[in-house]
């Protein structure tokens, strides 16, 4: 049963819903748009706040379904209120607000109001928002971005905006995030169920809440009943119970990130929806997406599987090499060089091809899905039985493996099944890369074959990051220390030292690499013959005279030689797990 006809199995039997308990009282919401007074400006006494660039004073959202023509919507309406304390936090007086799109249909973003307050000479001062400088941006084929700036801003201005979101996506419930980059004062998220909609609930985070909790709540809407041939419209009136889901947080400090954590998405507290399914008088429908179903929505997409089916534009040098390497490792390193070198990335993390595969090859650019799914086109026509890799990266945030849902991936790799090995892992996004390596920003969980199997995959290497040093010196009469370092990069400590190489110069690289020995006087750096089999390796000469050299105890820092504590970890606490990616 597909979703549209659900609501409308949904409409002649909800007429019928009558109140069974009695329902409970709701809070009053936490803020009231325009109500800002003279007295808002009064600072905080939270030291967090007031050394913060900018802070929430308070974040509420509210989500409700509601009825519409033939359908449920979400209405998801959004107020908040900031204060701005100095020039550093003007940025946050610009509003990002994302909308989804699919099938033809976009979310609208309307009633948008804002003001900016500001205190002159005893007197409040406002600044109203003009709606209409709102820009739309296009960032993929689902997902439209929607931004303004409120007007007049000043430090110790205090801003606040309000809008609402009406989707026809009853499965896109509005997500929340109560952490920041700023501190929050008060967060709130309301989200008003009807009892024949159930959602999976999913929240994220550490910090607690102050509130967390659901109350029985009277729902009521208007529906607007199928059309049947020529009936004319009907409205249905719905009257029945909901659930009020209910978190707030209270004096939440602005969110830092450590070192080696993943995307901070990861550990914000955030809380989350999808639709599970309907039910009504005692009978339940399952309406949870299936992997399986997205594999078949992709193996029919232009813009994925199908794009790998027009003819390899590289088929003739695929045929070459299948005929030069009969050892199917050997041709799947050489497949992976060409498209390397055929290819370069533009650091756009897509699963979706920005254009058909043969104006890659032509314009020698593209992104994550143009070059892997290349790649992959590539390897079949020499072959070999490659199969889209779907994965977040790192900085995208980890895979919830219960909730099926495309957005949560934004990248395609490549995988092979080779005899006698293990899963082959590929990415021809890097150059130089060597066959079996992704690129560290992509060592995150697990990732998904796009095949009919739809076999999970984990992607983690047991190929490490190394940085191996070995100095010898000789120490003169008079104290002084003379000799040379030997440098050596291996596995993914190599891939980015050849990126930094390629990126810049071997002289630049050089140059760079003696001014972090500058208090060794160091000589003569220079790289030894480097290939992908063996590290990147440098040598150079070094002459140091430590303080006191005249003194009978001579005190060498080893621990403040140049990258010997490469790990900044000098913060008194850590709250969030260490994510190396890789052995270290």
């Amino acid at each position: 049963m597909t979703l549209t006809t659900t609501r409308l199995w949904l409409t002649t039997a909800l007429v019928c819903l009558v109140l069974p308990v009695l329902a409970q009282k709701a809070a009053p919401a936490p803020i009231e748009f325009g109500s800002v007074k003279a007295v808002d400006f009064t600072p905080t006494t939270s030291s967090d706040s007031t050394q913060a660039p900018a802070e929430y004073l308070c974040d509420y959202g509210t989500s409700k379904i509601e009825g519409g023509h033939e359908q449920f919507q979400v209405i998801f309406e959004r107020t908040a209120r900031l204060r701005i304390h100095r020039k550093s936090g003007y940025r946050y007086a610009t509003v990002r607000v994302p909308l989804y799109t699919r099938d033809g249909k976009t979310e609208r973003l309307t009633k948008l109001r804002g003001f900016t307050y500001n205190l002159q000479n005893g007197q409040l001062v406002k600044t109203k928002l003009n709606a209409d400088a709102l820009f739309r941006e296009v960032v993929d084929k689902n997902h439209i971005q929607c931004s303004f700036t409120l007007p007049d801003v000043r430090e110790g201005s205090i801003v606040e905006f309000s809008y609402v979101i009406n989707s026809d996506f009853v499965f896109n419930l509005q997500d929340w995030q109560f952490e920041h980059s700023i501190p929050t004062r008060w967060s709130e998220y309301r989200a008003f169920l009807p009892q024949f909609y159930i959602y999976k609930t999913v929240t994220r985070g550490y910090l607690p809440f102050a509130i967390h909790e659901t109350l029985t709540v009277p729902y009521s809407t208007t529906y607007t009943n199928p059309r049947e041939g020529l009936a004319p419209l009907t409205q249905s009136q719905i009257h029945g119970l909901a659930q009020q889901l209910r978190w707030a947080m209270k004096d939440v400090p602005a969110f830092r990130e450590e070192p080696f954590m993943t995307t901070p998405t990861d550990y914000l507290r955030s809380v989350h929806f999808e639709l599970a399914g309907v039910n009504f008088d005692g009978e339940y429908r399952d309406l949870t997406g299936k992997w399986e179903g997205i594999w078949k929505r992709l193996s029919e997409d232009d813009e994925f599987e199908a794009a790998t089916k027009e003819p390899a534009s590289l088929a003739t040098q695929a045929q070459a090499l299948r005929q030069r390497y009969p050892d199917s490792t050997a041709r799947a390193a050489a497949v992976l060089a060409l498209v390397q070198r055929s290819v370069v990335y533009n650091d756009e993390a897509r699963i979706y091809t920005s254009q058909p595969l043969r104006r890659t090859v032509e314009r020698h650019v593209g992104n994550s899905a143009d070059i892997n799914l290349l790649l992959v086109q590539t390897l079949r026509a020499a072959g070999l039985p490659a199969t889209p890799l779907l994965l977040s990266t790192r900085d995208h945030g980890q895979i919830q493996k219960d909730v099926p849902e495309i957005s949560q991936f934004n990248y395609v790799a490549a995988h092979l099944k080779l005899p006698g090995r293990p899963d082959v892992l590929l990415d021809a996004t890097e150059p130089q890369l060597p066959l079996g390596l992704l690129p560290e920003r992509c060592l995150n969980g697990e990732g998904r074959l796009a095949n009919a199997g739809g076999n999970w995959v984990p992607l983690k290497t047991n190929v490490r990051y190394t940085d191996y040093r070995t100095l010898r010196l000789q120490l003169s009469d008079q104290g002084e220390l003379t000799g040379n370092a030997k440098i050596e990069y291996a596995g993914y400590a190599a891939v980015a030292a050849r990126r930094q190489i390629r990126q810049t110069s071997a002289a630049e690289y050089l140059g760079q690499a003696a001014r972090r020995w500058q208090d060794w006087q160091p000589a003569a750096p220079h790289l030894l013959a480097d290939s992908l089999q063996k590290p990147v390796t440098l040598e150079l000469a070094l002459h140091h005279t430590p303080a006191g050299a005249e003194a009978s105890v001579l005190y060498l820092p080893l621990l403040n030689l140049p990258d010997a504590l490469p790990y900044d970890f000098r913060a008194e606490n850590r709250l969030y797990p260490i994510n190396f990616g890789m052995p270290r």
